[in-house]
């Protein structure tokens, strides 16, 4: 294996270390199939990996994989029509070391947010799932969605105020 060659794998290894739980992590809130969850998180991977040359620097390396993700899974879901949230599994990732009440309390919480969240708009969605379960940062969320980041903003704080708003009514 020449100096070349090994260089490219190390830094392969690399991304895929400080990425893939995060794109793990990202799709697997809105796949209900775990195996489904391996095979695009792998996917993505492989695109990056082809893609490698065309990264230009122009953007955050994490937005160009992040975008190349968001578009996978688009694709995904337009093949199966899959609702892209399983609230289970929001439900279930909690601390184990809490009372056995605040579970149940704090997983009634998290099915009223989810439920709320399905109806936002499909960008407020995307945006809040980006925001919050990749850990996105507000420019980094516009350039994988295509759109300003003023207008990232602007449907972030609207889609959290209607959550809000729906949240206090539901008590």
């Amino acid at each position: 294996m020449n100096t070349t060659s090994m260089q490219k794998q190390w830094n392969q290894q690399r991304i895929y270390e400080e990425y893939s739980a995060s794109i793990y992590r990202y799709f697997r809130y809105r796949v209900k199939n775990v195996w489904d969850v391996e095979d695009l998180t792998t996917t993505v991977f492989i695109k990056v990996y082809a893609k490698l040359d065309q990264y230009d620097g122009r953007h955050p390396f994490g937005a160009w994989i992040y975008r190349i993700a968001h578009n996978t899974l688009v694709d995904y879901l337009r093949k199966k029509r899959e609702c892209p949230v399983d609230t289970e599994m929001f439900a279930a990732m909690k601390a184990k070391d809490k009372l056995p009440e605040e579970r149940v309390l704090s997983r009634e919480s998290h099915d009223t947010l989810w439920e709320n969240v399905r109806t936002l708009s499909a960008d407020q969605r995307r945006i809040i799932s980006l925001r919050y379960l990749a850990g996105l940062k507000m420019n980094e969320i516009a350039k994988v969605l295509g759109k300003s980041e003023a207008s990232v903003k602007i449907l972030h704080f609207r889609g959290i105020r209607k959550l809000q708003k729906l949240m206090a009514a539901q008590g």
